[in-house]
């Protein structure tokens, strides 16, 4: 004879600690045995639990999911959506297509509206070399000058990555033409 739930009124076999899976899994995820979700919430109100008023700079950072740099939020069962593109689209409107949203505070997890503008591809590339955030991608370190040393030196790519303070990979990507190939 099996064992069932531990729980009043539930005749389902006993999973793990006494519970059926469900009550168990119930436990585990909301810490109550008997929690049962309710509908979910507007996207707008979801959103405001993921964001910090009390970052550096007046920033407001999003600490829900995302990628390796930028918040992402889920609106709905759509494909998630950059947080900095939803919280600019929720306090000034629509975003003009072909445009990305731009950070004055350099922060991508940022999604203060007031540190957020719309401009081209350009433009926030352009911000990007004003300010000197291209400085950690190794391909932006380089010259011309610098491409034309790698592709004529005879040391190995450890050495001449290394003689110029990038990684290995790039000097790797400039000798095989996957980098740079525009330089002769």
């Amino acid at each position: 004879m099996s064992k069932s739930c531990s729980i009043k009124d539930c005749d389902k076999p006993y999973s793990a600690k006494g519970l059926c899976a469900s009550h168990y899994a119930r436990f585990r995820k909301f810490g109550d045995y008997n929690y049962t979700p309710s509908p979910q919430a507007p996207p707008e109100i979801r959103f405001w639990r993921f964001v910090q008023k009390t970052g550096h700079g007046g920033c407001w950072v999003f600490t829900g999911g995302g990628n390796k740099k930028y918040g992402l939020f889920a609106v709905g069962h759509r494909e998630p959506v950059l947080a900095h593109r939803y919280s600019y689209l929720i306090h000034k409107g629509k975003i003009p297509r072909g445009k990305v949203v731009m950070h004055s505070c350099d922060n991508p997890k940022c999604v203060n509206p007031k540190h957020l503008s719309v401009g081209t591809y350009k433009e926030n590339t352009a911000d990007m070399y004003a300010k000197g955030r291209n400085l950690n991608n190794g391909k932006a370190i380089l010259t011309p000058e610098k491409v034309r040393f790698i592709r004529k030196s005879p040391d190995n790519n450890k050495i001449v990555a290394d003689q110029l303070g990038v990684s290995i990979n790039c000097v790797r990507g400039v000798r095989i033409g996957r980098t740079w190939s525009h330089v002769r």
